[in-house]
C-alpha cells in the first residue's frame, strides 16, 4: 500500500477496463495486478456513463482481491482537461500559489465552471514565474474519485493518463520527452499528448468511431461494433488518413502558435496494443519522414526488472504507481478549500451572536422603556413643526409656482437624487477585518476610487468579490496590487500589509436610486441616519 512499508500502487481506469497494480518500491518488481473489464457503455466519451454499475463491480473486485482500505494514485482518461501558460510576477512560492488562484478565480478564461486545477514551474527570470496550469472540470473528477473511494480504496493523487504514460516512458523505458508528441491508442480513441521540455503543453482526444464511420461509408468491411465497444484490429485507409491529417495539424499548432515558429516537434512515440501500434507506427514514417519516430511496448522497466508481457497492458498504473520516484506531479485530487471547511463553523459562531444581539435587544428595551415617555413628546414637538412647515407651504402656494407644478418638481428632484453616504457607507462596510483605508475618492454618479491597505493578499481578492457584489456597482477591478504600505513611511513592526488600488464603476438609473432613497428611509424610521 502508498506509503506503508515497501510497496506503492496505482490504480488506472481506461477504456477497456480498470488495472491495479502493486510495485516494490526499490526493485519495481510487480507484487500484485489486478484486470477488471469493463462491459461497454460504463465509460464513453473518456467520462463515466454510469457510475453505480462501475461501483458494484470495482467494490466486488477490492473485497475478492483483499486490498480494501489500500491507497492508490489514479489516473483517468483525459477528457475537457484545459492547459494555460501562464506567467506571475513572482518567485515567492506562497506569494505564487495565491496569484494563481486568484487568477484562476477571477481572470482565466475556462470553458467550465468550478474547477480543480494544479500547476507545474517551468522556470523563473527577472522576479518571474513561468508555469502550466492544468484545469478540469471539479464534477468530472470528483466522480472518478467518488467511485474509487466507496469502493474501499483511498486515493492520495490524481492525474491524467498522459503524465502517467509520460513517466513509464522516462523512468521505465530512460526515454526524455524534451519536443515529443506521445500518441496512446486505447480501444477506440486515440490520446495525443505533445511536451516542451518534458511539460505537457496540449493535449487532444481523437474518436476513432468517428473516423470509422467514414470507412463504412466508403464500403469497407471493417469490424467495427460502436454498440459494443469495440474496433477492428486494424486501422482503414480511410482512418489512416484522418488521423495522418490531425495530426499534421497538431504539429503545425505547436511550432507556429504554441512556439512562433521557434521549435518544433522532434520525435514522435506510440503506444498501445501491437496491432495498432506497428500499423500507425509504418504509415505516419512514411508521411512524417523528417521527424524521427519510435514505438514502446513496455516489456520490460529499465533493466531492474526481468521483461514481461503483462507491462504493457498495466503501463498506466505502473506510470501511477511510479509517482514517487519521479516525473511530473500534476495532483487533481479536489480538496475542500480551508474557508469552506470553516464556514459551517462559522455560521454557527454568527448564529450565536445574532441570538446574543436579540436577548441584548430585549434587555436594553426594558431597561429603557421610561424613556418611551419622552419619546412621545419629541413625537408631539415634531408635529408641532409640521404644522409650521404647512403654513409656510401654504404662504408660498399664494406666489411662484402653482400647487401641480410644485409636485411635479419635487417629484423630479427626488427621482434624480442620489445619496452618497449610502454609497460610501456601504463600500467601507465591505472592508475585509484587518484592512485600513488609505483614501477614497468619488465622483458623481461615475465612480470610487479606493485605496487600502489589507494584511494579506488573499484579502484583497475578498474585498474585490465585495465590492461587485453591492447593489450600485457595475463593476470593480484591481488596478495595482504590490507589497507594503505604500505612502506610509512608519509601518508598525510585524505587520506586512499590501497595497491594492480598485476602481469602482457605479450602475446608473433608477436603481441606484431607488435603493438609496430606501435605505434613508429605513434610516429615518429609526429616528436616526447612518
Amino acid at each position: 500500500m502508498l506509503g506503508l512499508g515497501q510497496k506503492t500502487a496505482g490504480l488506472s481506469i481506461e477504456q477497456t477496463g480498470i488495472r491495479y497494480v502493486r510495485l516494490h518500491r526499490k526493485t519495481w518488481e510487480i507484487d500484485k495486478k489486478i484486470f477488471l473489464p469493463l462491459p461497454p457503455g460504463l465509460i464513453k466519451e473518456n467520462q463515466i456513463a454510469d457510475g453505480e454499475a462501475m461501483l458494484d463491480l470495482l467494490k466486488k473486485t477490492v473485497k475478492d482481491s483483499r486490498i480494501k482500505g489500500s491507497e492508490v494514485s489514479l489516473s483517468i482518461p483525459p477528457s475537457q482537461m484545459i492547459v494555460r501558460k501562464m506567467v506571475i510576477p513572482s518567485t515567492n512560492s506562497k506569494q505564487v500559489e495565491q496569484l494563481i488562484k486568484l487568477e484562476v478565480e477571477t481572470g482565466l478564461h475556462l470553458p467550465f465552471e468550478n474547477p480543480v486545477y494544479d500547476y507545474v514551474e517551468t522556470g523563473s527570470e527577472e522576479g518571474q514565474t513561468h508555469l502550466l496550469v492544468v484545469a478540469a472540470p471539479r464534477q468530472l473528477i470528483q466522480d472518478y474519485v467518488d467511485v474509487v473511494e466507496s469502493a474501499g480504496l483511498k486515493v492520495s493523487n490524481v492525474e491524467i493518463s498522459g503524465t502517467a504514460l509520460a513517466r513509464a516512458i522516462m523512468l521505465g523505458q530512460g526515454n526524455e520527452l524534451a519536443e515529443t508528441m506521445l500518441i496512446h491508442m486505447e480501444k477506440s480513441l486515440l490520446d495525443v499528448y505533445m511536451f516542451h521540455r518534458g511539460d505537457p503543453v496540449f493535449m487532444r482526444t481523437i474518436n476513432l468511431y468517428d473516423l470509422d464511420s467514414l470507412s463504412q461509408a466508403g464500403g469497407n468491411d471493417t469490424d467495427t461494433e460502436p454498440d459494443s465497444g469495440t474496433v477492428s484490429k486494424h486501422l482503414a485507409p480511410e482512418q489512416i488518413v484522418e488521423i495522418t491529417a490531425e495530426i499534421s495539424r497538431m504539429l503545425n499548432f505547436y511550432q507556429y502558435s504554441l512556439h512562433d515558429g521557434t521549435t518544433r516537434i522532434q520525435d514522435i512515440i506510440i503506444t498501445g496494443t501491437a496491432e495498432h501500434r506497428e500499423q500507425l507506427y509504418e504509415e505516419l514514417r512514411q508521411s512524417l519522414s523528417d521527424i524521427e519516430m519510435h514505438t514502446v511496448d513496455f516489456l520490460h522497466l529499465k533493466d531492474r526488472v526481468s521483461p514481461g508481457p503483462e507491462f504493457n497492458d498495466y503501463r498506466l498504473a505502473i506510470g501511477s504507481a511510479l509517482m514517487g520516484s519521479g516525473g511530473h506531479k500534476v495532483n487533481l485530487l479536489p480538496r475542500e478549500d480551508r474557508e469552506t471547511v470553516l464556514f459551517p463553523y462559522i455560521a454557527a459562531a454568527l448564529v450565536a451572536i445574532w441570538v446574543l444581539g436579540v436577548v441584548a435587544t430585549g434587555a436594553f428595551y426594558i431597561l429603557n422603556k421610561g424613556q418611551i415617555s419622552n419619546q412621545a413628546e419629541r413625537v408631539e414637538a415634531l408635529r408641532d413643526q409640521r404644522s409650521l412647515v404647512e403654513q409656510e407651504l401654504a404662504s408660498l402656494n399664494k406666489s411662484g409656482l402653482g400647487q401641480s407644478e410644485r409636485i411635479e418638481a419635487i417629484g423630479e428632484i427626488k427621482q434624480n437624487r442620489e445619496n452618497p453616504v449610502f454609497i460610501l457607507n456601504e463600500t467601507l462596510g465591505s472592508l475585509p477585518k484587518g484592512s485600513i483605508l488609505r483614501d477614497i475618492g468619488y465622483s458623481y454618479r461615475s465612480g470610487i476610487d479606493l485605496t487600502v491597505h489589507v494584511p494579506n493578499m488573499a484579502q484583497s481578492s475578498e474585498y474585490l468579490v465585495n465590492l461587485r457584489r453591492l447593489p450600485f456597482t457595475a463593476d470593480a477591478v484591481i488596478l495595482n496590487l504590490e507589497n507594503g504600505m505604500r505612502g506610509q513611511k512608519n509601518m508598525a513592526p510585524g505587520k506586512d500589509f499590501y497595497t491594492a488600488v480598485y476602481k469602482v464603476k457605479l450602475k446608473a438609473g433608477k436603481r441606484v436610486k431607488d435603493q438609496a432613497t430606501d435605505w434613508e428611509q429605513e434610516g429615518s424610521s429609526h429616528g436616526a441616519v447612518k
